[in-house]
């Protein structure tokens, strides 16, 4: 950003429209401090009588008597070492653009915006600048309109007072703010809100684009990544230090959806929540070998707090509860005893006794008679973790993902119990609740209780990768076989045919399906005539944008048969990130817009923008919003045939 003087930039305060917002007087003792004050807007402190230090984003003034400073939206301010009574003003304003605009404006305001600009210097003739505030101030507390209105004419004449007397100061010069600084701050203030870049640029009075290049230049990092690390750190201490929910922790640190902050979590320590509180508790060097304190990214310091390595030591040096602990060692204890009382020491996994399962009295509803199922047993199950041979068929299973539920009702089955919806209103899909009745609630997929299983009693459980931390503890109360959860859903429901001896069946739930999508297939070639269809869910600040490679998408592509955008063909991984500025990047015809409850308003505000509009399946009225919970979660039979009949309403009308 490169510099120009205070009378270049006169032709912005010609131009802006500027309000003044505030005007104090205050004092400090000496001895006293303020620090870490954040400026809610542009302002001017004038320093009338003392002596004392200011410091502003870590720019450092020596007061003595009279000095002015200025500092944008967003800095810090801090006085100390006031060795004699510092008597100051401070006045607040606003100034914004006026529109139209000239280009040259523009470009200067962005580059060197003179009310964000940071300077300060002892006048050389502080009289005329005393004078001035002191009328100002006398006529903001008559706080009459008029008198309000006088202030504002009295703010552009302490301003040019100040511009004349500034240039006329030897080694006067100016710094541009801090912006990484004075972000990192506002993030540590306020982690636990709803945080968005713009939310960011507008706080500190800059653009979104500006703040990106900065922190990419000072960190190689964005402000959400940084943000995102701010949360994960207080997200680690609460694990470790408390015995908050899941759903507790993620509100905290501002994820309304703790399904969301789980899949966050994870991929950023390496280990789900549940996973990282139970081997911290267990192992405390486990907490320095994983804190995010150890991350070189976040040792950027602000002022003289490094936030993020004082933060893992506070965590390791605290006292810990062993209630939490004892309660962990004798629930595992009651297991082994369950354990070694129903299945005589061995579950028939991997390297364990095959041939012995558990029984139970307990019939499911809509199992079939014994006699009709035997015949398909004994059978190999392939899983995760190797083969798992089962004897005759299981009467109460716990399944540990909700779209286990979809494959089970598609086959006229239900589980023994679940673990619920992460996104849906109800515990279990609603689209199933009247098909299911009396299964139990085995908490949620990111936090299963283990007391909860084990006090059902199943006979077998179906967890996926999301339980890796407690498998073993599984196998300890019955059976368990782990299935991939990204696999695709027709493998598995040729594995729950297995599990439940209706092979057959679920061969003919395949059947249909693919007769379904063969002859819609063949109908929207002649209705799109190769138009193209995107899949897109905004997420976080930008929009997610679905390719052939992930499991929905792959029903549009692989299944339907549509087009795919040529810029969603080479896209490699399962979805990639755009801003909604890039929207027209895609090109696709057809849209079809995920929506989900924790995304809701971002999309509505994208919606509302002028480049969304202009966006031409906007305009052609060819963008179909959709469930992202169904579309997305529940990636069963049931829900897969669901999706299909809304693309087919979409483009062809009702199935």
């Amino acid at each position: 950003m490169n510099e120009v003087t205070l009378l270049e930039q006169l032709p912005l305060w010609n131009h802006a429209s500027i309000r003044v917002l505030d005007v104090r007087r205050s004092f400090v003792q000496q001895g006293e401090s303020i620090q870490n004050f954040r400026l809610p807007a542009s302002a001017f402190l004038i320093a009338t009588y003392g002596g004392a230090q200011v410091r502003i984003d870590g720019n450092e003034h020596v007061i003595d008597r009279v000095y002015v400073c200025h500092a944008g939206k967003g800095a810090s301010l801090d006085i100390f070492q006031v060795v004699e009574r510092l008597d100051y003003y401070l006045i607040f304003y606003k100034a914004m653009m006026a529109l139209p605009c000239r280009k040259e404006l523009l470009t200067m305001y962005q580059n060197n915006n003179p009310f964000q600009v940071q300077y300060g210097f002892a006048p050389f003739n502080p009289l005329n600048i005393q004078s001035r505030i002191e009328h100002m101030n006398r006529q903001w507390q008559l706080d009459a309109q008029l008198e309000k209105f006088h202030v504002r004419a009295l703010f552009h004449q302490f301003v040019y007072e100040l511009f004349q007397q500034f240039n006329g100061c030897t080694g006067a010069s100016t710094n541009q703010p801090d912006y990484v600084s004075q972000t990192i701050r506002y993030m540590k203030e306020h982690y636990g809100d709803a945080i968005s870049l713009d939310d960011l640029a507008s706080v500190l009075h800059c653009t979104p684009r500006q703040l990106q290049r900065l922190f990419k230049e000072k960190l190689g990092i964005s402000p959400l990544e940084y943000l995102i690390q701010v949360r994960m750190g207080h997200a680690q201490s609460m694990l470790v230090n408390t015995n908050a929910t899941l759903k507790v922790i993620a509100e905290s640190v501002g994820y309304a959806d703790h399904y969301y902050f789980s899949r966050a979590f994870k991929k950023f320590v390496g280990v789900s929540p549940i996973h990282y509180r139970y081997n911290c508790r267990l192992n405390p060097s486990y907490l320095s070998q994983n804190s995010i304190g150890s991350n070189d990214i976040l040792s950027y310091s602000v002022e003289d707090d490094n936030h993020y390595r004082k933060y893992g030591e506070g965590v390791r040096n605290m006292n810990r509860s062993t209630k939490p602990m004892l309660a962990i060692s004798l629930m595992l204890s009651l297991i082994l005893l369950l354990g070694a009382c129903t299945t005589g020491g061995g579950t028939g996994n991997n390297g364990r006794d095959a041939n012995q399962t558990t029984q139970s009295s307990t019939v499911s509803p809509s199992a079939q008679p014994v006699e009709a199922t035997q015949q398909s047993y004994p059978v190999v199950i392939k899983h995760m973790k190797g083969e798992y041979t089962l004897e005759q068929r299981p009467e109460k299973i716990a399944v540990l993902d909700t779209q286990f539920v979809d494959q089970l009702v598609a086959l006229n089955e239900q589980p023994a119990g679940s673990v619920t919806a992460a996104g849906d209103t109800s515990d279990f899909p609603n689209y199933l609740m009247d098909k299911l009745t009396d299964v139990k609630v085995l908490g949620t997929k990111d936090e299963p209780n283990l007391e909860a299983i084990l006090g059902m009693a199943p006979d077998f459980i179906i967890c996926t990768e999301f339980q890796e931390e407690i498998y073993e503890s599984l196998t300890k109360i019955a059976p368990t076989i782990m299935l991939n959860r990204n696999e695709d859903w027709k493998d598995t429901l040729v594995t729950f045919g297995k599990i439940v001896g209706k092979e057959q069946e679920a061969a003919s739930v395949l059947e249909a399906y693919q007769e379904k999508v063969d002859k819609l297939k063949a109908d929207l070639v002649l209705k799109l005539n190769g138009q193209s269809v995107a899949l897109i869910r905004p997420r976080d600040d930008g929009i997610r944008v679905h390719t052939p490679s992930h499991r929905t998408a792959a029903i549009l592509y692989n299944d339907l048969g549509l087009t795919a955008p040529e810029q969603v063909k080479v896209e490699k991984d399962t979805a990639y990130h755009i801003s909604l500025e890039a929207m027209s990047d895609v090109g696709a015809d057809h849209y079809f817009l995920l929506k989900d409850d924790m995304f809701k308003s971002l999309a509505e505000e994208f919606q509302s923008t002028e480049v969304w509009k202009s966006i031409d399946a906007v305009k052609n009225n060819r963008v179909y919003e959709v469930d992202t919970t169904l579309w997305i979660a529940y990636y069963g039979p049931i829900a897969i045939n669901m999706v299909v009949d809304q693309i087919t309403e979409a483009f062809i009308g009702t199935p």
